[in-house]
C-alpha cells in the first residue's frame, strides 16, 4: 500500500474546517462566532437542525470547494464543530488519495 503524504490543501483543512463551520454557524444561528469552538455541541448546544444541516454542508462544499457522499454521513459526524471538521478532513483525504490513484 502506498502511503502518501497530504498535500497543503489537506494538512491545513481542519482548520479551515473549523473556520468555515465556526462562521456558518455564527452567520445561519445568529451567533457570536467568538463564543463557537471545536467542543460546541452542534445540536444540543448550538440548536443546529435539519435545515441548518443542509445549509451548513452547502457552504462547507461551496466554501472549501469538495463535495461530499451524504450517504455516509452519519449522527456522530455533527457532535461537535470538531467532529464535523474531522470528518471533511476525512473525505478530502479520500478524495485526494482516489484522484492520485485515477
Amino acid at each position: 500500500m502506498q502511503h502518501t503524504t497530504p498535500d497543503a490543501n489537506t494538512a491545513d483543512l481542519y482548520g479551515r474546517a473549523v473556520a468555515t463551520i465556526t462562521g456558518s454557524l455564527a452567520k445561519s444561528m445568529k451567533l457570536d462566532p467568538d463564543t463557537i469552538g471545536e467542543d460546541s455541541r452542534l445540536f444540543d448546544e448550538l440548536g443546529l437542525d435539519s435545515t441548518t444541516v443542509l445549509e451548513l454542508l452547502m457552504t462547507i462544499e461551496e466554501e472549501l470547494e469538495m463535495e461530499f457522499d451524504t450517504d455516509i454521513l452519519e449522527q456522530h459526524h455533527f457532535r461537535t464543530v470538531g467532529t464535523l471538521a474531522t470528518f471533511v478532513q476525512e473525505q478530502a483525504a479520500e478524495q485526494a488519495d482516489a484522484q492520485a490513484g485515477a
